[in-house]
Formats: structure tokens, C-alpha cells, sequence
């Protein structure tokens, strides 16, 4: 009977359990539904229905397999850092339909949002296995590439680059070069993975190139190799990304401009296309409500929107054009700092991740160090959109990867306990010690 036991234990710490299967595959179809499927279907302005009723339902069979392997959730997930900073983020965006401009779409916008982190972070709370996450949404991304290349072949190009299928030649971009980052991580292994991977660099640069994403492009390279150099720091000084990036944070707040100034050297516009423009507009808009801001989702594509009262042509404009600026807009300072916290804490995560399996920490960091860049000229925070997916799938797949690893022990008597690998080498240790103690008195 004991033995029975122990072979239960073991295969759900393997990832063997009721719905296993199930749960691992919800986030990579949640980025799939949102990569290939959410863009054809059409849209009135009034919201999709298929989209509405998506969510709630994908939603509820997460939760309800997750409730029937409850005693299988690891606490050390939901209580990690991340996670934590996500949920009080959340909670406070919640709150914010109580003072939000629009509240009724504050309320709806919020929810969708909620469920679509359900389906993304919570099977990570449960053993499921991990290993097939990142090739199954590098496939996703290789498909989506292919369908963006028949558009580009068969549709004509806007002025400011091609959209392929999606609305915005920024959208396509920005799928391109993520595309190009998970190939990087792809082309190290061999067989089939390392073929996709060689066929999707090459669609990614062309399409990046047919979208004219400058920003994603430059993004995208820097975070390759800034990755490397930021792990091989970490590894020699014994620190974290976290400690990087803040460092970097911090000695901006020296520097007049940085953005500006990065903006005229590379591409010799310091006004970024405009976009300082949009950021002067928006920072007036936080002023008149900095601590708690406008509600959540609740300042553009409202009825009577303030941006309307924006000059010229940033009144046109869907976003802030920044992500951090946008979080702030809507959700205040205190919930910009709440949002920080939980980037922070998923970047700190991965030196963790990168003692287990140094190559895993360089793709997850490339991706989350692309999407951090990629906000600053760009909205993609907290939205249901395959880069936001995307990243929230890496955090969620990094905090699992960082937690000990562990090993079910039964004890005589007692119900099945976890202990850490070297917990055995721990109490023979213990042992010699105290034989010796024994033989030495």
C-alpha cells in the first residue's frame, strides 16, 4: 500500500494527474485564440461576442480543474512575489470602476482581463510539465508569421509599412521580432525545432523589414545579446536582473531626455514619430488625477473620451504610446508602483532560473526584457494582445521553474509530505555527525 502511494505522489509531481494535459495546454491556446483567431473575427466597436464569451468559459474549466487538484497546488507559486504584486494589482484595478470615468467599461474590460490571467498564470500553481511551452508558442508564432507573409505578398502596404494582418504595421512587428527571439532559443536544439526555427528567422527579419518597426527591431537585437551579458553579470557578481535593470533605471534619472536623445541617435528623430507629442499630453492628463487615475481601461475608446480634448492629431491617437505612462494614466501612481513591483520581482526570479538551465533563463529574459523595452514607445501593458500574453506565459513559466525542486518522501505513519532533493543527504549528514559525537565521547 505504501508503495502504491509513493508511485501516485510521484507521477503528480511528473505532471501525471487529472487534467494535467489539459491545463498545460490552456495558456499556450489562450495565445493562439488571441494570435490567429481574435484578429479575423469581426468587430463593430461594441465589443465581439465570440470574444465575450470566450473568456469566461476557458476561465471556468480552469478553475474547475484546478479546484479538483487542490491539494496539489504549491503555495510557494501563489505566494511568490510576482504573483502576489499581479493579484494586488489587480484588486486595485478592480477597485478603480468605483471612480473610473467610464465605469462600465472599466467593470468589463477589467474582468476580461482577470480571466484571461486565470487561463494564463493559474495552471502554473499546479505541476504541470513545462517543457513543450516555449516550442509550442514559437510553432504559434511561426504560423502566424506564415499568414502575415501571404498578406504581405497578396495586400498592398500603408504608407508607413506593411500591417499584414493585423491593424497596425506595429503589431506585426513587434509579433516579428518576438518571433526572431524564441527562434534564437528554438535553433539551439536539433530535428524539427532547429529547422522551424531557421524558416521563422528568416520570415521574422523580412516581415520586420516590411513593417518598418524601427523600435521593435532594435528592441529585439538588444535584448538577444543584453540578455547574455546581464546573466554572465549575474553569475559573476551574484546578483539579479532586478539589480541591472534598476541600476540602469536609476542612473537615467541623471541623463535630460534618454528616450529623446536614443530616439535622434539611432534614427535622428528626437521626437520618436511624434510620440513625445502624445507623452507631453498624457503627463497633463496624470496630473489632473495622479494618485488614482482615470479607472482602468476607462480613457480611450469611451464614450466622450478626455482625449478628445488633446490637440491636433494626438486626439486621434488609440494609446499613450508608452505603456508605463498609459498604467500610470489609468491606474495612478499607486497602482503604477504596484505594477513595478511585479516587474521587478519577475526579473529578480530569473537568476534562480538560470542556476537550473542557463539557456531557459536567457529566452525567458530576452522576451521579458523585449516586452519592458518595447513599453516604452509602446502600449502593450496589462492588454489582450499576443505580446502581453506572451509575457505574462514567460513570468508565470519562470516563477514555476524558479521554485526548489522537490521530491515526495513518505513517512511511516504519516500522509505524503514534500521534502527538497537534499533532504536525504541532509539526515545522513546529521547521522555521521552525531555517530561521531558518540564515538568521540
Amino acid at each position: 500500500m505504501p508503495n502504491l502511494s509513493h508511485a501516485k505522489a510521484a507521477q503528480a509531481s511528473s505532471g501525471r494527474f487529472p487534467g494535467a494535459a489539459m491545463l498545460a495546454a490552456m495558456p499556450v491556446f489562450a495565445f493562439f485564440y488571441v494570435l490567429l483567431i481574435l484578429p479575423f473575427l469581426p468587430d463593430d466597436g461594441k465589443g465581439r461576442t465570440e470574444n465575450m464569451l470566450l473568456w469566461p468559459v476557458i476561465a471556468a474549466v480552469t478553475l474547475a480543474l484546478v479546484l479538483q487538484n487542490s491539494p496539489r497546488i504549491d503555495s510557494r507559486f501563489v505566494r511568490s512575489l510576482p504573483i502576489l504584486a499581479l493579484t494586488a494589482y489587480f484588486l486595485f484595478a478592480a477597485a478603480s470602476v468605483t471612480w473610473a470615468y467610464s465605469p462600465y467599461f472599466a467593470f468589463s474590460r477589467v474582468v476580461v482581463a482577470i480571466l484571461a490571467t486565470i487561463v494564463i498564470v493559474l495552471p502554473f500553481a499546479l505541476p504541470i510539465r513545462t517543457t513543450h511551452i516555449i516550442p509550442a508558442l514559437h510553432a504559434c508564432c511561426a504560423v502566424a508569421l506564415a499568414v502575415s507573409a501571404i498578406f504581405v505578398l497578396t495586400t498592398p502596404a500603408s504608407p508607413i509599412g506593411h500591417p499584414g494582418y493585423f491593424t497596425h504595421k506595429q503589431e506585426l512587428g513587434i509579433l516579428a521580432a518576438a518571433g526572431v527571439i524564441l527562434s534564437c532559443h528554438e535553433v539551439l536544439f536539433r530535428g524539427w525545432r532547429r529547422i522551424l526555427a531557421l524558416v521563422t528567422i528568416g520570415l521574422g527579419v523580412w516581415l520586420v523589414l516590411a513593417s518598418q518597426s524601427k523600435s521593435a527591431t532594435a528592441f529585439a537585437l538588444f535584448s538577444l545579446g543584453c540578455s547574455w551579458f546581464i546573466l554572465l553579470l549575474c553569475k559573476k557578481v551574484r546578483i539579479t536582473p532586478a539589480y541591472v535593470l534598476a541600476a540602469v533605471v536609476f542612473a537615467s534619472l541623471f541623463v535630460s531626455q534618454p528616450v529623446e536623445k536614443i530616439g535622434w541617435r539611432l534614427y535622428g528623430d528626437a521626437t520618436l514619430t511624434g510620440r513625445t507629442g502624445i507623452w507631453g499630453f498624457t503627463n497633463y492628463q496624470i496630473s489632473r488625477k495622479p494618485w488614482l487615475g482615470w479607472g482602468f481601461h476607462s480613457y480611450y475608446f469611451v464614450p466622450n473620451s478626455p482625449q478628445e480634448q488633446a490637440p491636433g492629431y494626438i486626439k486621434d491617437m488609440p494609446s499613450s504610446h508608452s505603456g508605463y505612462l498609459q498604467v500610470k494614466l489609468e491606474t495612478g501612481r499607486i497602482g503604477y508602483w504596484i505594477f513595478l513591483i511585479f516587474v521587478y520581482a519577475s526579473l529578480h526570479l530569473l537568476e534562480r532560473v538560470r542556476r537550473k538551465d542557463p539557456v531557459r533563463a536567457w529566452c525567458y529574459l530576452s522576451i521579458e526584457l523585449f516586452v519592458i523595452l518595447i513599453n516604452l514607445t509602446d502600449s502593450a501593458w496589462i492588454t489582450i494582445t499576443p505580446v502581453w500574453l506572451l509575457y505574462l506565459i514567460v513570468v508565470a513559466a519562470s516563477v514555476r521553474d524558479s521554485l526548489p525542486s522537490t521530491r515526495t518522501v513518505l513517512r511511516a505513519g504519516q500522509s505524503l509530505v514534500q521534502r527538497p532533493r537534499n533532504w536525504s543527504k541532509g539526515r545522513l549528514a546529521n547521522a555521521r555527525s552525531a555517530s561521531a559525537v558518540t564515538r568521540a565521547s
